[in-house]
């Protein structure tokens, strides 16, 4: 059975709402669902425990904090090495997301740095180091939407 399909109707609109603003009480999810506050607590607390809501996340400003550079990097691995080389990934701290695709670059990241300069040396110093051949680089040149979960 898909996780989806084990999920009512009640659950899904839970959901959607919560995409939408985690920052959401149980109480206004209720009001909103014409549901008690108790009942959208425990449907949430199941969810949370199945796994099927792994998290919540804040939609920050990038800049105001001092990233200008944010860059989807992909790249090709040896199968012997792809193992070792993403646990390494999960160690440097730019590396927000590690995604795994299709085509001939089948590793693609996520990295945010300072600047473009930045960006290269993690590129150069710490990610081609890991055996990482054929690497392309597609800058982010301004977010259209940025909202997790969505």
């Amino acid at each position: 059975m898909s996780p989806l399909a084990m999920q009512d109707e009640l659950d899904q609109k839970i959901l959607q709402l919560l995409q939408k603003n985690g920052k959401l009480t149980y109480e206004e999810i209720g009001d909103i669902l014409d549901r008690s506050a108790s009942t959208v607590r425990d449907r949430i607390k199941k969810m949370e425990e199945s796994r099927t809501i792994l998290g919540y996340s804040t939609v920050v400003d990038q800049e105001r904090l001092g990233v200008f550079s944010d860059a989807y990097v992909s790249g090709d691995l040896e199968p012997e090495r792809a193992s070792s080389a993403i646990s390494a990934l999960l160690s440097i701290e730019s590396v927000s997301e590690i995604l795994n695709v299709t085509g001939e670059r089948r590793v693609m990241m996520r990295i945010k740095a300072r600047n473009n300069k930045e960006l290269t040396d993690i590129i150069n110093k710490k990610v081609r180091p890991l055996g990482f051949k054929d690497i392309e680089t597609r800058v982010v040149l301004e977010p259209i939407v940025r909202y997790p979960g969505l």
